[in-house]
């Protein structure tokens, strides 16, 4: 791919007046921060030390006709120049995360698994740099309710005399498409400062030039069905069962799904997306405009909203993966991979029978104690596809 890369530094009061002047933006995904309090003291420290610090990345994308840079790496660090800055940190309490911000379930928080979850609050940068570009507006959002001042040790020449490198990617190319391709593989290779993006955000920075697929990889409707796991509520994942399926549909054998995946899901999740992105035929999954012809995917999940509120899904209580995967695996399969309608003066028995199914798979101990075993979750994906096939209608 043509390219140009520039490199070079700048003080970190010259990277607060780019950030407050909005001369620089987080794109759409990236809304989390995750240092603590400790880690950002210990980055300020350690640029009072001048110990080495990677390069903040850049890249100008045109997005609606105009060109932005974007912070493509180093959120965290730039950040934690305008916390130190404003000497300010934010409270946990005055940004907490959205709901639509649990984690997706797997089935994983079904079994033990002491590794420890990231503290991700709902606060960015934009939070300071929506009140600039003037500094003292920013200085008088600051509110004590919503931020614990921070004594970090630093004065005014400290900013005008430390610098943090960048580099600057400008890619030479004027279709859109071969921009996001260029864009979601430099995405795909970032890991800030060993931190990396949470599920969502990593997903949503491989398709956030194509806002028409915003729905279909988090449509509306299924956006309420949350799953009970270990005393949490976690979301209904549509992009787990989709991909699942996608796989399925192309080579129609359940025993290999996902096959060598089980330590990295969430990079076979990718795979799909960036496959759906591309379009294309090649690889695992089946190709995204052979299931729905000319990419019109949005009358099929149409039809799944209707279904599921035909079917009073609202009304389920997912108390497992094991629940969630038997009652939604068969129905996006019949609905939005095969396109077909199901049989409503069935519902009572449909209903009764993925009831039946479920508390048969929990009478199993390895099952119900490990559900996100791949073995296990290729069952409830055949058990479910079958059950629901008998209440399949004509294909529309």
């Amino acid at each position: 791919m043509d390219k140009k890369v520039y490199y070079g530094e700048y003080t970190l009061k010259h990277w607060i007046e780019l950030l407050i002047k909005k001369d620089l933006v987080l794109p759409p995904y990236q809304r989390s921060f995750v240092w603590s309090e400790s880690q950002v003291k210990g980055f300020i420290e350690g640029l009072q030390t001048d110990v080495f610090v990677p390069p903040v990345t850049i890249g100008v994308c045109n997005i609606g006709g105009e060109n932005h840079n974007l912070i493509l790496d180093g959120q965290q660090r730039l950040s934690s120049i305008l916390l130190s800055y404003f000497g300010v940190y934010p409270k946990k309490d005055a940004f907490l995360r959205d709901i639509e911000d649990s984690p997706m379930a797997d089935g994983s928080a079904e079994e033990d698994d002491e590794e420890p979850d990231l503290e991700y609050i709902n606060w960015s940068l934009r939070m300071f740099a929506n009140n600039g570009p003037v500094e003292q507006n920013i200085r008088d959002s600051i509110l004590d309710s919503q931020y614990n001042r921070i004594n970090y040790g630093v004065v005014e020449e400290f900013f005008e005399t430390r610098y943090i490198p960048f580099s600057y990617i400008i890619p030479n190319i004027d279709d859109e498409a071969e921009q996001h391709e260029f864009y979601s593989t430099v995405f795909r290779n970032i890991n800030i400062l060993g931190i990396p993006l949470n599920p969502i955000e990593s997903r949503q920075s491989l398709y956030f030039l194509k806002t028409e697929l915003n729905n279909f990889f988090d449509p509306e409707c299924c956006k309420n069905l949350k799953i009970e796991l270990v005393g949490k509520k976690q979301n209904y994942d549509f992009v787990r069962t989709i991909s699942i399926l996608s796989q399925y549909k192309k080579d129609g054998r359940f025993n290999r799904l996902a096959q060598s995946y089980k330590p990295k899901m969430e990079k076979y999740f990718e795979e799909y997306i960036y496959s759906v992105v591309k379009d294309k035929s090649d690889g695992m999954f089946a190709k995204f405009s052979d299931i729905f012809p000319n990419k019109e995917f949005e009358p099929r999940l149409e039809k799944l909203e209707m279904t599921l509120q035909a079917l009073d899904y609202n009304r389920l209580h997912f108390r497992s993966i094991i629940d969630a995967d038997i009652y939604m695996f068969g129905l996006v399969w019949i609905i939005v991979l095969e396109g077909k309608e199901l049989d409503f003066t069935r519902k009572d028995e449909l209903i009764n029978r993925l009831q039946r199914k479920i508390d048969n798979i929990k009478k199993d101990e390895s099952h119900k104690s490990s559900p996100s075993l791949l073995k296990h979750m290729r069952k409830r994906v055949e058990d479910s596809i079958n059950i629901f096939r008998r209440y399949a209608l004509h294909t529309t």
